[in-house]
């Protein structure tokens, strides 16, 4: 991530989803404390974490409780700062997440269906599970987790909670499990999981959100550098990546460009880059990680 980012001394740089603090660490590390670091997250408990694992690196620390998809209020109206040198993303959920059944994010772990990262929010997974058509189930399922027995396993969900709702993570588990074979539970599950805590968090729209809002905050040649972990997201990026830098995105056989678009970023990565193998056996998580970087445009005007 450091490679990409380009960190400096003396650089100002937002962590948009801070999580416990580890990218935000690297970077005050890698600068000896002399960057600045604003550490948004939508989650109050990670902002907590985070505030005391980087206690040492006094104010270059900036945390801010909120969500990313309003990065640049956030960083404008709440850090104080009109620009900044590079932004990241980590798109995965925080490993402390699954520790808490409580919130629901857990399928070994017996809680309550909720898997909202903001507490105040109305949209919990119990709302989705229990009161969700069908076919809106079913494309939940496949357009958020690549679930290929999206179809199977919606239909089981609408003929159990017929009986009584599906009130907990495990009940819900097992009515996954009861649609497909056991052969494949180790691979669905998780991927339905994840595609209701994208849908109860609107995670797709607000990442859009977040991009055009980060193009905002970039000074020329800064950075900007996403972590994603499924297809969906990955898509987002790659698409928000390749339309930022054309000047024209007009549609194709138009003579005459109408658009007016502007070309604002200079694409770093080609392809996404994929963790090694080492990487993968410290952390096995990581093995779906894709990283995307690109550079805000630097201009000279006559």
């Amino acid at each position: 991530m450091l490679k990409y980012l380009c960190v400096r001394e003396e650089g100002v740089y937002v962590d948009a989803t801070v999580g416990d603090g580890g990218y935000s660490e690297a970077i005050l590390s890698k600068t000896g404390g002399k960057s600045t670091v604003v550490g948004i997250d939508i989650d109050e408990s990670a902002i907590k974490v985070a505030t005391k694992r980087l206690a040492r690196f006094g104010d270059s620390f900036v945390p801010v409780v909120g969500d990313y998809a309003q990065i640049e209020e956030l960083v404008r109206e709440e850090a104080g700062f009109d620009f900044v040198d590079g932004i990241v993303f980590d798109l995965g959920l925080r490993s402390e997440l699954l520790a808490e059944p409580i919130r629901g994010f857990s399928m070994k772990l017996k809680g309550p269906l909720d898997m909202r990262y903001d507490m105040k929010s109305e949209k919990t997974a119990y709302k989705v599970i229990n009161t969700y058509s069908l076919e809106r189930l079913e494309n939940v399922l496949r357009k958020f987790g690549d679930v290929k027995q999206a179809r199977k396993i919606a239909k089981a969900i609408v003929q159990r909670r017929q009986h009584a709702p599906i009130e907990d993570t495990l009940s819900f588990s097992e009515v996954v499990k009861s649609a497909v074979p056991k052969t494949m539970w180790d691979e669905v599950i998780p991927k339905v999981f994840m595609a209701i805590r994208i849908e109860v968090n609107d995670e797709l729209d607000k990442l859009k959100r977040a991009l055009y809002g980060s193009l905002e905050l970039l000074k020329p040649g800064g950075r900007l550098v996403v972590v994603t972990y499924h297809s969906g997201e990955d898509r987002v990026v790659k698409k928000f990546f390749v339309t930022e830098s054309k000047d024209c995105i007009c549609p194709p056989g138009v003579p005459v460009c109408r658009c007016g678009h502007v070309k604002q970023l200079e694409i770093i990565t080609k392809k996404p880059i994929r963790p090694s193998a080492e990487e993968i056996a410290a952390n096995p998580r990581a093995r779906s990680a894709r990283l995307r970087a690109a550079e805000k445009v630097r201009r000279e005007y006559a």
